[in-house]
């Protein structure tokens, strides 16, 4: 009993000590999603060159409760959770859903086994179960989108035998699919980043356009940018004023609660790009944005970005010399004009509450209620007018019967 106990005692502080001294390596073209205070991360491949043996089925997750320096590789909480089985895929991309929102949904990707479309990962049960249910032909380099309703919309993506256009959406309450009858969808594309807006719209940004395999014809510019209304289902084409960025694939696209979203890096014809552009959706015009303390050779492809409070968490892609980044990188996005690459992670630091008025649009229903508001305070005040002049009048009638009567 003594031997056995030692034993367990043994690989009890050998499995501690690994899930403390797990320190994930280099990988691109990985998922990532935020859940409560644990940003997870899950597959993406080990090589470069984008080949089968490279992919990996890891799965972790930065416990972002604690503070941490970017460049202590030990000060990171790193928690390990590939011992749950998680499937090995490349490419995929990775949306929360479930009616407690606790549930990690990864879609498509490419994979050496015959994977099905919709794996899940219950993050309370730490446990993995395949999804099979009738829905999208398999694709990879997609972006999922979640809106109201636990609904996770998907849109094209990099299929064979052919390419199509099409919509789904994802029920995450009832594990169903729903095809999108909407007209006038967007030409087909891969690699593109997707972001639901505070009016539940989907904004799809960049990506590649395609006719075979075989044949990119050429990439999606970002000065026209395709709208999905997920209430009325009606596709829209939004024009961007103002400098456009280059065009690009496999950047990093997040939204900030001043409804900026902010654009980082990529991949191009002439390789990994490193610049920063910014997207006012109130007015919906492109900016370039001022970075104060620019990281010489920071250029990257493939990463993941993911807004933590007032960071930015950029994680891992590859290099413009093809080598995988093993880094974190975080960017203060508190304000609106400027930039700045920092090292420290503090816990609970919020945006600045003096936004302007401005940067917000005021509803209809608001407006009508302010004029509503208005009209009848301008026809109260005129008819406490009248009635005080109509008093005033009886009273002088009043006393001029007195008079004449005295007389």
């Amino acid at each position: 009993m003594m031997y056995f106990s030692f034993y367990n005692f043994i690989f009890l502080l050998n499995f501690i000590f690994t899930i403390a001294a797990f320190i994930p390596n280099g990988r691109w073209i990985h998922s990532s999603v935020l859940i409560d205070k644990k940003l997870y991360f899950k597959g993406g491949n080990k090589i470069n060159n984008n080949s089968i043996e490279g992919l990996t089925n890891e799965l972790f997750y930065l416990d972002i409760s604690k503070p941490f320096t970017t460049t202590d590789n030990v000060s990171i909480p790193w928690i390990d959770l590939t011992y749950t089985g998680s499937p090995l895929k490349g490419e995929a991309t990775a949306c929360i859903g479930g009616k407690n929102n606790d549930i990690i949904f990864v879609f498509g990707g490419y994979s050496p086994l015959n994977q099905p479309f919709v794996n899940q990962f219950d993050t309370s049960k730490q446990q993995w179960s395949n999804i099979q249910s009738v829905g999208p032909r398999y694709r990879q380099d997609i972006s999922c989108a979640k809106f109201s309703g636990g609904l996770i919309a998907i849109f094209s993506g990099l299929s064979d035998p052919d390419f199509i256009n099409d919509l789904w959406i994802f029920d995450t309450l009832t594990f169903s699919w729903s095809l999108s009858n909407a007209a006038n969808a967007p030409p087909q594309r891969f690699g593109y980043c997707a972001i639901t807006l505070p009016d539940e719209n989907i904004l799809y940004i960049g990506g590649v356009k395609f006719t075979d395999l075989a044949n990119i014809s050429s990439y999606i510019p970002m000065n026209i940018l395709p709208l999905y209304n997920t209430k009325s289902h009606i596709w829209t084409n939004m024009s961007i004023s103002g400098p456009i960025p280059s065009i690009r694939t496999l950047f990093s696209a997040i939204l900030t609660p001043d409804r900026r979203i902010i654009i980082f890096g990529g991949c191009t014809n002439g390789g990994a790009l490193g610049d920063l552009w910014i997207l006012d959706t109130v007015v919906f015009q492109w900016s370039i944005g001022k970075i104060l303390n620019s990281v010489e050779g920071l250029v990257l492809c493939g990463h993941t970005a993911t807004l933590v409070e007032i960071y930015i968490i950029v994680a891992f892609g590859s290099f413009i010399n093809g080598s995988l980044s093993s880094k974190l990188f975080m960017l203060d996005v508190s304000q609106k004009d400027s930039y700045r690459w920092v090292n420290e992670f503090t816990t609970n630091v919020t945006f600045p509450s003096n936004t302007s008025i401005s940067d917000f649009k005021i509803p209809s229903l608001t407006i009508g209620a302010i004029t509503g508001c208005v009209i009848f305070l301008v026809i109260l005040i005129i008819t406490m007018l009248c009635y005080r002049t109509y008093k005033i009048l009886k009273r002088k009638q009043l006393q001029k019967a007195i008079k004449n009567m005295s007389i």
